[in-house]
């Protein structure tokens, strides 16, 4: 049984698109970030850092209870644990996790600095910190667009835990003012990951969270 401690945001989707497509049983503990619970002593002893997603594995490694935090590690945890979306092709699953890397590098810190910025737009002192991060959002784009014209998904011909990672934040690029109608092979790629079940399901979930966090 995995205890999933999660929130609305895109990191925390990315786990439970995973968690739907391999289809191991969780449980749910909503952090409500708005309430601060991540300073919580209890949370901290999960993840020192206060932040979510994190996931305590109560048949971990050896048999006993296993702890992991950071969204990418958790994929990769959980592609290892189930043996899904885990290929045994060294070339393969480098390629994998070149692009998981990419996506924590770049889109996933990045989106929402952009974002930031760009709502900042026309205050004094804004103008060259919103250009900046707004192109530099764009260029990422530029670079997914042009690895998705000679791929199906991004990591190649198969879906894997790297579109997992990266699908969530392409859906928020309104927020810095950008449309996926400007980049044709992301927009193909992001309705063809968004018609997976297993993607349904976690939307689903999603809201689910964002209903029982709007009413605690």
């Amino acid at each position: 049984m995995i205890d999933f401690y999660c929130w609305r945001s895109g990191n925390n989707r990315k786990i439970f698109m995973m968690l739907e497509e391999t289809g191991l049983p969780c449980v749910r503990h909503i952090v409500h970030l708005g309430k601060k619970e991540q300073l919580r002593p209890q949370y901290l002893t999960i993840n020192p850092n206060n932040k979510v997603p994190a996931i305590v594995d109560q048949d971990g490694p050896g048999a006993k209870p296993f702890t992991v935090v950071e969204s990418g590690a958790i994929l990769i945890y959980l592609a290892e644990k189930t043996g899904k979306f885990r290929p045994r092709d060294k070339r393969q699953w480098f390629t994998i996790m070149q692009w998981l890397m990419f996506q924590m590098a770049s889109p996933g810190a990045l989106f929402t600095e952009a974002h930031y910025f760009h709502s900042q737009a026309g205050k004094p002192d804004m103008e060259y910190p919103t250009k900046r991060y707004v192109d530099e959002a764009h260029h990422i784009l530029g670079v997914i667009d042009k690895r998705l014209s000679t791929a199906e998904y991004i990591a190649g011909d198969r879906y894997s835990i790297a579109d997992m990672a990266l699908w969530p934040h392409c859906g928020s690029v309104g927020r810095f003012g950008a449309a996926l109608a400007d980049y044709p092979n992301i927009s193909r790629w992001f309705a063809q990951v968004g018609e997976r079940p297993a993607t349904r399901r976690a939307a689903a979930i999603i809201e689910e969270v964002r209903e029982a966090a709007a009413a605690a």
